[in-house]
């Protein structure tokens, strides 16, 4: 089960919070404080209410309860991203409210990992002891660029955990500073690279981006005056990232395929 996923009526799933404070979700009608509106499971990711016009009858969005056959949260959302009427792809803020649930869980999924590990427990009473005047004297310092990371011991220690928490996270910094290390953890068992290639594919300039996009042109015989000037073939790609990121897969796949991996090259020992 997937972080953050709720179970309803599993008596794991109240075994499994044993140690843990109450659920408050356990009974959403017990409340004392007439302050606070009581939820229910079904709140914590109701996409068919925040996204009516994308989920018109109420039913089919991601993690329903009540749906028959459990579906992955990560397989529903491509699957929704591949409709036909492309109303999911198109949508100004979807694809980003997913992508952001996907990041949480993510960092939730491997911040609890580390929490299990003997070497968190060891430090976690020292993280505990840090307070807002050293997170303050830290940021002051390294606008002045005089942190030092020996000066504060249990900061330093905090940041450790972020960065290995982060590098799991796609899409966060931290990640791509956790690919520059297993870059250098291949050259350092391979040795440097005889070719090094850098690849930007232009997506507004190419036509299978565009046919990616459902603009109706002929691949074999593209002529130029159905490729429409540089804004509109730019808000085309900015309105369809599914198509984009489709584009980019497939060209970067057939690179791979025809030059590194057994391609003219001829056989390589490694590449990244």
């Amino acid at each position: 089960m997937s972080t953050l996923e709720q179970k309803i009526d599993d008596e794991e799933a109240q075994s499994e919070r044993t140690g843990y404070v109450p659920d408050p979700l356990s009974n959403p009608q017990e409340c004392t404080n007439l302050d606070v509106i009581p939820i229910n499971n079904s709140g914590v990711l109701d996409v068919n209410g925040l996204y009516p016009t994308l989920f018109c009858y109420g039913r089919g969005a991601p993690e329903d309860q009540s749906r028959p056959i459990e579906i992955k949260f990560k397989e529903h959302i491509r699957y929704l991203l591949s409709y036909n009427d492309r109303r999911f792809e198109t949508n100004h803020s979807f694809i980003f409210v997913v992508f952001n649930l996907l990041q949480r869980r993510d960092a939730c999924f491997h911040a609890q990992l580390i929490a299990t590990k003997p070497y968190f427990h060891a430090s976690a009473n020292e993280i505990q002891s840090i307070n807002s005047k050293d997170i303050e004297m830290a940021l002051d310092n390294n606008s002045k660029r005089k942190y030092n990371t020996e000066s504060n011991s249990a900061l330093n220690k905090l940041l450790q955990h972020i960065k290995t928490i982060g590098g799991r996270v796609m899409g966060s910094a931290y990640s791509r500073t956790a690919l520059r290390t297993r870059i250098h953890a291949l050259i350092f068992n391979q040795g440097l690279p005889s070719i090094f290639l850098t690849l930007n594919p232009a997506d507004i300039h190419s036509p299978v981006a565009l046919y990616f996009a459902g603009v109706q042109l002929n691949l074999d015989k593209i002529q130029n005056e159905q490729l429409m000037d540089t804004y509109k073939r730019a808000e085309i790609i900015a309105s369809h990232p599914v198509a984009t990121a489709k584009f980019f897969h497939l060209l970067i796949t057939n690179i791979l395929d025809a030059v590194i991996m057994g391609g003219v090259l001829g056989p390589i020992k490694a590449y990244f």
